[in-house]
């Protein structure tokens, strides 16, 4: 009952009352709560049982207010309660749980693919997450049928579309000339509190040969292997003093992207014979502008790995995405996993950590 509907009452009580006791028309004044009531001409006793009456209502309406504050105390109001969707629970009401936020996987490789023995298996997940214990033990890795041990490495990407990219791989390169199964059957396991994926995956793809080029900057020449089996040796201009190339293994990302390259006293397009080998724009391509520093061993480039145009053309019709190129004395920074498929870059020991997210 409101303040309103008090007053109301306690005047309505005390006016009929007060008309029965008093013998003559003369009116009473209403009781108000806030202020004292305005004292009748007539004599104090007349007018005594009235407000007796009065005062009794009076009591019994404070009563009901102390009773209904009573019961409200008894069921005090609920507090905001915190969900996944920072969610309240109404008062008196039984809380529920809200359905867990989804995390959808994507995997990098296409179904019958064949790469090279440097290609880690990339997953890209929808959103951040963390945990992924369930995902780590769930995943399932055979090469030519057989159980394979390696182990998840986690990481922020460039992409808002694909925030966290998640790499797999064995402590050393694929064998060559391999099949390769990937299952990943984790629809419903969780990715953490208010996280579960929604989807599962999975992949086959194969190795070609195992592909292992070395990039020696102290002698500009960059050194094929196939197989175990020296197939070439080419000479290279790297990155100038003021634009190094990076050091550590890298692994041939994409090719033949039209490119434009620029550099002191040059600027060409239409580049051709790419290997993209970071992020950053680090390729292995055809550089006819900078021949004589290719010959001479002086290194001279943006960052890339110059080659002779018929050079190029050899490498670029052998090689395949995944192939290994290594630059153990580079002038450069060493490259970090984030720029490109660095994967062999993060020890052994590093990469059991899981990195971004713990796996074990």
């Amino acid at each position: 009952m409101n303040p309103e509907d008090i007053e109301r009452r306690l005047s309505d009580a005390f006016t009929s009352q007060a008309y029965g006791a008093v013998d003559d028309n003369t009116p009473v004044p209403p009781l108000r709560l806030d202020r004292p009531a305005t004292r009748p001409r007539r004599s104090f006793g007349r007018v005594l049982a009235p407000l007796a009456t009065a005062a009794a209502i009076a009591a019994v309406a404070v009563g009901i207010a102390v009773h209904q504050n009573d019961n409200t105390a008894g069921h005090p109001k609920a507090q905001p309660g915190i969900s996944g969707h920072g969610s309240s629970t109404p008062p008196n009401t039984r809380s529920t749980t809200l359905p867990a936020a989804t995390v959808h996987v994507s995997l990098r490789l296409s179904d019958g693919s064949q790469v090279g023995v440097g290609m880690p298996i990339i997953a890209f997940l929808s959103r951040p997450v963390d945990d992924l214990k369930a995902f780590a033990a769930a995943t399932k890795v055979t090469v030519n049928g057989k159980p394979a041990i390696g182990a998840w490495y986690c990481e922020e990407y460039t992409s808002k579309a694909t925030p966290i990219e998640c790499d797999w791989r064995m402590q050393n390169y694929w064998p060559a000339h391999a099949k390769i199964h990937v299952d990943l059957p984790v629809k419903g396991l969780s990715a953490g509190p208010g996280l579960v994926f929604d989807d599962s995956l999975t992949s086959d793809f194969a190795t070609g040969p195992a592909n292992i080029l070395t990039v020696d900057d102290n002698a500009h020449l960059m050194t094929v292997v196939s197989d175990g089996k020296k197939i070439g040796v080419y000479p290279v201009s790297l990155g100038a003093p003021d634009t190094p190339t990076s050091r550590g293994v890298k692994v041939i990302m994409e090719k033949g992207a039209s490119i434009c390259m620029s550099g002191p006293g040059y600027h060409e397009c239409g580049i051709k014979y790419t290997q993209r080998l970071t992020y950053s724009g680090e390729y292995l391509h055809a550089a006819p502008w900078n021949v004589a520093h290719i010959k001479t061993g002086i290194d001279s480039s943006n960052g890339c790995t110059n080659l002779l145009t018929n050079d190029a053309k050899k490498l670029y019709d052998f090689l395949e995405i995944g192939d290994v190129v290594n630059y153990p004395n580079a002038n450069g920074k060493r490259m970090g996993m984030g720029d490109g498929y660095g994967d062999w870059n993060v020890p052994w020991g590093t990469w059991l950590t899981g990195g971004l997210v713990a796996t074990h």
